[in-house]
C-alpha cells in the first residue's frame, strides 16, 4: 500500500468518527394516535452538532406531516450555522417523508439561506416560506388569503390579523446569524401553511431560531421563572408588547398588546395554538388556557395553529372582537401598573452614581436611605446598570452585601439586576453567594 492510499484511508476514517447520520423516524408528526405529543417530536432535534459532516435521512418515515417536517429545513440551518456540513438523503417513494419534502421545495433549502431574494419553490396547497422582510411576510398573507377567499370575509380577516401580529414577532424577534466566509447571515423564521380542503382545515406554522420568549422578555422583566412562565406572561396586555414590535395596524390602541389580542381571537374561532419556547409550551384553545415544561428544547419559538374553517362560521366582526378585548385589556393594564409601581423599587444605577459606580460612601448613603426603606416596604429592587462602564467590588458590597445578608436567600428573588456587563454581573454573583447561606 503506497503512502497515497493510507491518506485516503485515514481521511476516510476522520470523515466517518466525524460524521453524524441522524434519522427521521418512521412517525414525525405533532400527533400520535390522534392526541398532541410535543415531547416525542422536540426531542428529535439535538442541537449539539458543532463542525460535523451531519446527514438528515427521510428514507425511513413513512408517516409525517408538513408543519414537523418544515422544522428539519431550520434544524439544518441551524446546524450549518454551528460550522455543520449537512445534507439530507431521500428515498425515490412516491409516498412518505422524501415526497413530502420535494413537495414543500425544502430541496432548496441552502440556496434560500444564502440568497435572501430567493424563497421556497413548492406545492400550492402546502407552500413553505424563509420569512427575512416584508416581501417575504406579504408572500404569507397572499397565500392565506387565497386559501379562505370563498369563505366568510371575517374570517378572512381574522386569519389575517392573527398571522401578521405571529409574521411581526418572529422577524423582530425571532432573528439569529450566522458568520460564513466573512459574511454576515441571518438565519430566517419558517411559515409553512397546509390546507386541507375535505377537512376544511387550514394548519400553519411560524418558527424560528432566535433567542426565545423567555430571555427577550427579561431584558424588560427579568426574573422570568421558567419558559412556560414566560410564554403565560407574554400573552398578558403591556408584557405582550415587549415580545411584539411597533404596531403595524398604527392604531395606539393595540400597543403593547398584539399577542393578547390574537390569541384571545383564537379562543374565539374554532382554533387551537401551541406556543413552544425553549423547554415550556402553552396551549390555547376555546376550553381554556394550559402550560407546562417539556422534557426537550426549542432554541427560539415556534407557533403551531390549526383552524376548523367553513363558510356560514366566525360571523363576528373583527372590529367588534378588537374592541372587546381592548377594553379588557385596558383594564388589566390598570391593574397590573398599580401592582407593578407597588411590588418594585426601580433604580438607574447611572442617574444617582454616573457611569462610573465608583463612589463607596455613596453607596452606603444610597443603601441606607433608599434600599432598606425600600425592602421594609417589602418592595422588591431592580437594579438597572444600563450604561455603567465601571463598578468595582467595593463598590457593589457597600451597595448590597448588608441588604442581601438581611434577606438571607429571599435575596434570590427580592434583588434583581439588569443590564449588567458581565463583570459586574460576576461580582454580584459573588455577593449574593458570600452573604446567602
Amino acid at each position: 500500500m503506497d503512502s497515497n492510499d493510507v491518506l485516503k484511508g485515514l481521511k476516510k476514517q476522520m470523515y466517518v468518527a466525524n460524521s453524524e447520520v441522524i434519522a427521521v423516524p418512521n412517525g414525525f408528526s405533532f400527533k400520535e394516535q390522534g392526541a398532541y405529543d410535543f415531547d416525542s417530536l422536540i426531542s428529535f432535534f439535538d442541537w449539539s452538532h458543532k463542525n460535523k459532516h451531519v446527514t438528515i435521512d427521510l428514507t425511513r418515515c413513512n408517516n409525517a406531516n408538513y408543519q414537523a417536517l418544515s422544522l428539519l429545513v431550520l434544524y439544518a440551518w441551524k446546524l450549518k450555522s454551528q460550522g455543520c456540513r449537512v445534507k439530507f438523503e431521500e428515498s425515490d417513494s412516491i409516498n412518505g417523508a422524501s415526497e413530502m419534502f420535494r413537495r414543500l421545495g425544502a430541496r432548496g433549502t441552502f440556496t434560500v439561506l444564502t440568497h435572501e431574494h430567493q424563497n421556497f419553490i413548492g406545492n400550492q396547497y402546502k407552500p413553505l416560506f424563509a420569512i427575512r422582510n416584508s416581501a417575504d411576510f406579504k408572500k404569507v398573507i397572499e397565500a392565506a388569503e387565497s386559501y379562505t377567499e370563498d369563505f366568510n370575509v371575517e374570517f378572512t380577516k381574522t386569519l389575517r390579523y392573527v398571522l401578521s401580529e405571529l409574521l411581526y414577532n418572529t422577524l423582530e424577534h425571532g432573528q439569529s446569524h450566522y458568520e460564513y466566509a466573512k459574511k454576515s447571515y441571518r438565519i430566517p423564521s419558517l411559515c409553512q401553511f397546509s390546507w386541507f380542503k375535505n377537512k376544511r382545515e387550514v394548519s400553519f406554522i411560524i418558527a424560528d431560531s432566535g433567542i426565545g420568549i423567555k430571555e427577550h422578555l427579561e431584558q424588560a422583566f427579568p426574573g422570568q421563572e421558567s419558559h412556560e412562565d414566560a410564554i403565560m406572561n407574554a400573552m398578558r396586555p403591556k408584557v405582550s408588547g415587549t415580545f411584539g414590535r411597533n404596531d403595524p395596524y398604527k392604531d395606539k390602541n393595540n400597543a403593547g398588546i398584539g399577542l393578547f389580542l390574537s390569541t384571545n381571537i383564537v379562543r374565539r374561532l374554532n382554533a387551537e395554538m401551541h406556543i413552544v419556547s425553549g423547554n415550556g409550551i402553552v396551549h390555547i384553545s376555546p376550553r381554556d388556557i394550559t402550560n407546562r415544561k417539556l422534557k426537550s428544547y426549542w432554541p427560539g419559538t415556534l407557533v403551531l395553529v390549526t383552524i376548523k374553517v367553513g363558510r356560514e362560521e366566525h360571523g363576528e366582526k373583527l372590529d367588534e372582537m378588537l374592541q372587546n378585548f381592548r377594553e379588557e385589556a385596558l383594564r388589566e393594564q390598570k391593574a397590573a401598573d398599580g401592582s407593578e409601581k407597588n411590588e418594585y423599587y426601580n433604580v438607574h444605577i447611572a442617574n444617582y452614581f454616573g457611569f462610573y459606580a465608583e463612589d463607596k460612601e455613596a453607596a452606603i448613603r444610597f443603601r441606607n436611605e433608599r434600599i432598606f426603606p425600600a425592602l421594609e416596604q417589602k418592595k422588591k429592587i431592580r437594579l438597572d446598570f444600563a450604561g455603567i462602564e465601571s463598578s468595582p467590588h467595593s463598590f457593589l458590597s457597600a451597595l448590597l452585601a448588608s441588604p442581601i445578608k438581611s434577606l438571607g436567600m429571599k435575596a434570590y428573588k427580592a434583588i434583581k439586576i439588569i443590564n449588567a456587563t458581565p463583570d459586574i454581573r460576576e461580582t454580584v454573583d459573588f455577593i449574593m453567594d458570600e452573604n446567602t447561606d
